[in-house]
């Protein structure tokens, strides 16, 4: 029996996400707890499927399946001089460091979902990455240039020297800027103990490592069906 701890962060953008804290890059939407954790086993099938098209030496084994809620977070907004923010998730699994063997399994995943990021993205025509469509803040070109600047932003809150983004109206050099961040300062992170607070928000190596899988799966996702409405 494998038993999957779950962290849920509720009132995101009106959702409830569910974190598999033992997997990162593994999540689910609901629109309330019960939904978002009834997905899980699903994703986390669907998770497992996916690294063994990556790699023969896949770390998810899956006998049986069980699951507990082992935190929740509502989340909250706070307003200051710099207007409103929204403080997100911080569980207690988030304070603990993270060892060597966690930090491959991330830059794996991060290269895994970056070449699906690229692959869906590249030979799309320039007219569709800068369609705006209704009821969207981005083009598929923002978001990808949002991925970008968000990457760099993650690792500002670990206290890490960050240089400004790059001002390209290219967003693949932006991606390929913030992806040599990513592949040089994640190895930092084995056994980063701090924890940084910005906001009223905390901020972890483990916390950073969860968003950063997140965000990356979370726009493909997004992208992929923008492009097919597109499409249709």
């Amino acid at each position: 029996m494998t038993l999957i701890q779950i962290g849920m962060e509720r009132n995101v953008e009106g959702r409830t996400i569910a974190w598999a804290l033992d997997y990162p890059g593994v999540f689910t939407y609901g629109a309330d707890d019960a939904e978002a954790l009834l997905r899980m086993p699903r994703q986390i099938l669907m998770f497992e499927s996916w690294l063994e098209l990556h790699t023969d030496q896949s770390w998810v084994q899956l006998e049986g399946l069980d699951m507990h809620i082992d935190e929740t977070f509502e989340v909250f907004p706070v307003e200051d001089d710099n207007g409103v923010y929204e403080v997100n998730a911080f569980f207690s699994s988030d304070l603990i460091p993270l060892n060597e063997e966690e930090v491959q399994r991330a830059l794996k995943i991060y290269k895994w979902q970056r070449e699906e990021l690229l692959a869906g993205v590249e030979t799309l025509p320039l007219e569709m990455l800068k369609h705006e469509f209704e009821g969207q803040r981005w083009t598929i070109e923002g978001i990808l240039e949002h991925i970008a600047r968000v990457e760099s932003w993650y690792f500002s809150r670990l206290g890490f020297e960050i240089p400004e983004p790059v001002n390209s109206s290219d967003p693949f050099q932006m991606l390929e800027a913030s992806a040599a961040i990513v592949n040089n300062c994640l190895p930092e992170l084995v056994g980063f103990d701090q924890v940084f607070e910005h906001r009223q928000e905390n901020w972890s190596a483990r916390k950073l490592m969860r968003r950063l899988l997140w965000h990356q799966r979370d726009h493909i996702d997004h992208i992929r069906d923008l492009a097919l409405r597109c499409l249709s």
